[in-house]
C-alpha cells in the first residue's frame, strides 16, 4: 500500500465497521449515508486487499485479517488524537517536567534563586537547566531546544517574541575602607581611579565608557571579569571602582565589605527582559514558566 495515496479518513470508518460490525450501524455511528459507508468498505477492501467483513447468516463478522487490526488501529487514532488535541491544562503542583532556561550571570545571580525559591513552594517535582545564552538567541533558541532565554532586552533584540520584565540601573561599588572614597563619588575620583569591568567578551566599550566620550572624558579600565562573583574578592581587595547593574551591585554590597555609590555620570537605564519561541506560544507549561518570572520581575 502507498501511505501517499491512502485516505486517512478511512481508518476511522475501519474502526467503526470493527466496532460495530454492521454498515448501516457504522453510518449511524459516524453520521454518513449508507452508501458513503459502503463505498469506503469497498476502499478498504480494496487497499487492503482483504474482505474485512464477512457475512455468516444474519451477521457480519470480522476476517483473521480484519481481528489483528482492532488493537492496532485504535491505539494509532488514539495517539492522533491526543497530538493534535487542545493541550491540557499545566498544573505546577503535581508537573513532572524539565524547563531549559538560557541566561547570562545577571539572570543566574538575579532573578533564578528567587524563582527557585517559588519553585520550591509550588512546583516541588520541575526541574530547571540552566544553560548559558548562545548567539545569536533568537538561532539557541531554536537549535538547543531552549524553553525560555533571560537576559537584558538589547541582548535579545533580535527574538520574535520577548516581554520586559523591568527596567534596570546602574550603581557603583568601592571597598568599604577606600582610602579616597569614603562618603561620596565625585566625577574627578571616579576618573582617576583604576576600574574592573564586567565583560564575558574581554575588553569592550562598555555604558560608562559612551556616557564620557561625549564629554571627551574617559576612565583606565585596569581589569576584565567575566563573571559577577569575580567581583567582590577583587574589589575587596584593591582601590578599583566598578560599575554594575544595581541589583547586582546592592547584593554584593549587602555581602561583602563592599560600598555602594551612584554613577558620577549619567548613565541610561537597561530592561531585563525574557523570549520564547514563537511557536511554543499556546504550550500551558511554557505560558506558565513565562508568568512565573513576570511576576518575579514585579517584586525583585
Amino acid at each position: 500500500m502507498n501511505l501517499r495515496t491512502f485516505d486517512l479518513n478511512l481508518l476511522v470508518v475501519l474502526q467503526a465497521l470493527l466496532i460495530e460490525r454492521s454498515v448501516s450501524k457504522t453510518a449511524e455511528r459516524l453520521n454518513l449515508s449508507q452508501p458513503a459507508t459502503s463505498a469506503a468498505l469497498n476502499r478498504l477492501r480494496t487497499a487492503l486487499d482483504d474482505p474485512i467483513l464477512v457475512r455468516e447468516g444474519l451477521r457480519m463478522v470480522p476476517t483473521p485479517r480484519a481481528e489483528e487490526l482492532v488493537e492496532p488501529i485504535q491505539a494509532i487514532l488514539a495517539e492522533i488524537e491526543q497530538t493534535i488535541a487542545t493541550p491540557t491544562s499545566f498544573d505546577p503542583s503535581t508537573a513532572q517536567r524539565t524547563f531549559r532556561i538560557a541566561t547570562n550571570d545577571y539572570g543566574s545571580f538575579v532573578l533564578i534563586p528567587h524563582f527557585m525559591k517559588r519553585l520550591h513552594a509550588i512546583a516541588p517535582q520541575v526541574d530547571i537547566e540552566i544553560l548559558e545564552i548562545g548567539h545569536p538567541p533568537e538561532t539557541f533558541l531554536q537549535e538547543a531546544k531552549i524553553d525560555l532565554a533571560l537576559a537584558d532586552a538589547w541582548t535579545l533584540r533580535e527574538c520574535q517574541c520577548t516581554e520586559t520584565l523591568f527596567p534596570e540601573t546602574f550603581t557603583c561599588l568601592v571597598r568599604e575602607n577606600h582610602p579616597r572614597i569614603q562618603s561620596e563619588l565625585t566625577l574627578e575620583h571616579y576618573l582617576q581611579e583604576n576600574h574592573a569591568l564586567l565583560s564575558s567578551r574581554g575588553r569592550v566599550t562598555g555604558n560608562v565608557d559612551l556616557a564620557l566620550t561625549p564629554h571627551r572624558l574617559e576612565r583606565h579600565v585596569q581589569i576584565t571579569l567575566p563573571h559577577i562573583l569575580a567581583i567582590p574578592a577583587v574589589v575587596a581587595s584593591t582601590e578599583l571602582v566598578v560599575t554594575l547593574a544595581t541589583r547586582v551591585a546592592t547584593r554584593l554590597a549587602s555581602d561583602y565589605a563592599l560600598k555602594t555609590f551612584p554613577p558620577p555620570v549619567f548613565l541610561d537605564s537597561f530592561n531585563i527582559a525574557i523570549a520564547w519561541q514563537k511557536r511554543m506560544n499556546a504550550d500551558p507549561a511554557l505560558q506558565w514558566l513565562r508568568r512565573e518570572f513576570i511576576a518575579i520581575g514585579n517584586f525583585v
